[in-house]
C-alpha cells in the first residue's frame, strides 16, 4: 500500500504540477488588468492583463518592459507564463478571476500583455477616468497568480494635518528648488517662478495602520533645465515614515492598490507610471526601502 501511495504522489507531482510552470515553482507573479484605448479613432477599448513583476526569494523583479519591438515582452523571458488564471484584487478584496494567454498575434499595446481568454465577466471598479493614463479608461486592477489579496497594513485615504502638509511642502521645495514658467510676454521663453507653498496642491494622500503615509503633490511649473521647455513637471510623490521623515519616491506615480501579494504579512504598493510619453508600473516594498520598476515608452 505504501508503494501505491508513493506512486500516486509521484504522478501528481510530476504530471499535474509539471503542466503548469507557475504551479511548479509557486512563484508569485503580478499582473495588471488593464483597459486600453483603441489604436485608431473609433476603435473600441479592449481589456488585457499585463504581466509586470515576479518574486525572487524575498525580492521583487520586473519582467523586461522597454522592448525594441512589440513581441519581445512575451518571448524574452523563458519563465514567462504562456497562460495563467489570476486572482483580481482591489482594496484588500478578491473581486474576481480571469484567465489570460500569450496572444497568437501581438496586441496593440504589447510589452507583457496577454489576451483574456476566460468567458466570465471581467472585473471593473468605478467609472472610466484619465487619472492613470492620458485616455479615459477603467482603473487598473492588480492580478495575482496566487490567491493573495488582503491588505494587512490597511492603506486608506487620509486627511493630512497642517503639520504634515508643512513637512510635505518643505520636502517638495528641497526636491524642486528652482522651477520656471513661460514668460508672459514670450511663451517660448522661460522665467524663474518663485512659487509659494499655497500653489503646491496635495492631490491625494493615503496612510497605513503602521503609521506610514504616501502623498502625491501637484504644481503647474516647468523644470528650468527642461531642454524641450514647455512640459510641466509630473506630479511628485513622497513617502512619510512614522517618525514624520519625508522622502521623494518619484514623479508621475498614481497609486493603483496596496496588498500583501506575496503573503509575508506586509503590504506592497503598486503605482501606475503616468509621465510624459512613459507608462508602466512601480512596486514598493520593505517600507519604501526597495522597489521594482516596469517602465516603457509609448512610442
Amino acid at each position: 500500500m505504501r508503494y501505491i501511495i508513493r506512486a500516486v504522489l509521484f504522478l501528481i507531482t510530476e504530471v499535474g504540477f509539471a503542466s503548469s510552470p507557475v504551479a511548479m515553482s509557486q512563484t508569485t507573479i503580478l499582473g495588471v488588468l488593464e483597459e486600453n484605448p483603441g489604436v485608431y479613432y473609433g476603435d473600441p477599448n479592449f481589456r488585457a492583463v499585463r504581466i509586470v513583476f515576479q518574486q525572487r526569494g524575498h525580492d521583487w523583479q520586473a519582467f523586461q518592459s522597454d522592448c525594441p519591438d512589440r513581441d519581445c515582452g512575451n518571448t524574452v523571458d523563458p519563465e514567462y507564463p504562456r497562460e495563467i488564471t489570476w486572482t483580481i484584487a482591489f482594496d484588500g478584496k478578491n473581486v474576481g478571476t480571469v484567465t489570460s494567454r500569450v496572444p497568437g498575434e501581438s496586441l496593440p499595446y504589447s510589452r507583457g500583455q496577454q489576451k483574456i481568454v476566460s468567458t466570465g465577466p471581467v472585473p471593473t471598479i468605478g467609472k472610466r477616468t484619465e487619472e492613470f493614463m492620458d485616455a479615459s479608461v477603467y482603473r487598473p486592477l492588480i492580478a495575482n497568480s496566487q490567491p493573495y489579496f488582503s491588505d494587512p497594513d490597511n492603506w486608506k485615504p487620509f486627511e493630512a494635518t497642517e503639520r504634515l502638509l508643512a513637512l510635505l511642502h518643505s520636502e517638495f521645495r528641497k526636491q524642486f528648488p528652482k522651477l520656471c514658467r513661460p514668460n508672459r510676454n514670450d511663451q517660448s521663453k522661460l522665467e524663474l517662478f518663485a512659487y509659494p507653498d499655497a500653489d503646491v496642491r496635495l492631490v491625494k494622500i493615503y496612510a497605513s495602520r503602521t503609521g506610514w503615509a504616501v502623498a502625491r503633490m501637484h504644481l503647474e511649473a516647468i523644470d528650468c533645465n527642461d531642454v524641450e521647455a514647455g512640459f510641466n513637471i509630473d506630479d511628485p510623490s513622497f513617502a512619510v515614515d512614522p517618525q514624520n521623515s519625508v522622502k521623494f519616491i518619484g514623479s508621475g506615480l498614481v497609486l493603483v492598490d496596496a496588498g500583501d501579494y506575496d503573503h509575508d504579512g506586509k503590504s506592497e504598493l503598486v503605482f501606475a507610471i503616468n509621465r510624459d510619453n512613459r507608462g508602466g508600473y512601480e512596486l514598493f516594498y520593505d517600507n519604501f526601502r526597495k522597489h521594482a520598476a516596469f517602465e516603457f515608452g509609448h512610442h
